[in-house]
């Protein structure tokens, strides 16, 4: 369990009642501010932990627990649970859009960008996957969450239709759109979660079928 240092609400005691203790005063206001900050980014990581290890609606107590605070504190830094869910997905999704980023867009032959995405596909998806359940089902009920969600499909999207320009490019433009629609929902999170827990596959029999799907579709 962290140790991390409670947070207090300041006091007559806090405020400097001649001008030389002004400079002590902020010294004292910035070390609540940096302990607030550690204090709320402690419970951000407790709960994406507990998220991770198998606990997908962890309790504040829990939650408060882990991260070494008060029960009473967490709502301090967050109006409700709903509130910290959608502070922990934001956190989830900044730490995630680098790995997001597909590195050599559209370099070497089609067989080798196949394989290049699926790397990248399923490593991020096995890193994200207890995480990504739990958004999905807030995103009903958190419009920010929601946004995130888009904001990362698009980013795929836009990815995709870069890494397969060539194919693409040959198409006119209402089919080049049913293509790059039918590629980003063979290998959406969604399309891992189904082979992953309904049917049983693994990493390699996913990529396997993708693999076979997208030669199929892009060299038609």
């Amino acid at each position: 369990m962290a140790d991390v240092s409670a947070d207090h609400d300041s006091g007559p005691g806090d405020v400097g009642v001649a001008g030389g203790n002004s400079s002590r005063t902020t010294s004292s206001t910035d070390g609540r501010s940096l302990r607030r900050e550690r204090n709320r980014d402690a419970v951000i990581i407790a709960l994406l932990e507990l998220i991770r290890e198998g606990n997908s609606d962890p309790g504040t107590s829990e939650i408060a627990e882990r991260a070494g605070v008060s029960h009473r504190s967490v709502f301090r830094y967050f109006d409700d649970l709903d509130d910290l869910v959608r502070a922990a997905i934001d956190h989830e999704i900044v730490q995630v859009i680098p790995m997001a980023v597909l590195h050599r867009i559209g370099e070497g032959e089609l067989d080798e960008r196949i394989g290049t995405l699926l790397d990248a596909l399923i490593r991020i998806y096995n890193y994200t996957f207890p995480v990504a359940h739990v958004a999905r089902a807030r995103s009903l009920t958190i419009p920010a969450i929601d946004d995130g969600l888009l904001s990362i499909a698009h980013l795929y999207r836009s990815q995709l239709a870069a890494h397969f320009a060539p194919e693409l490019g040959s198409l006119d433009a209402m089919r080049a759109d049913d293509l790059l629609d039918a590629i980003q929902v063979i290998v959406s999170f969604e399309s891992f979660d189904l082979s992953r827990r309904r049917l049983g596959r693994s990493d390699e029999e996913i990529r396997r079928a993708w693999r076979s799907a997208l030669s199929s579709l892009l060299r038609a």
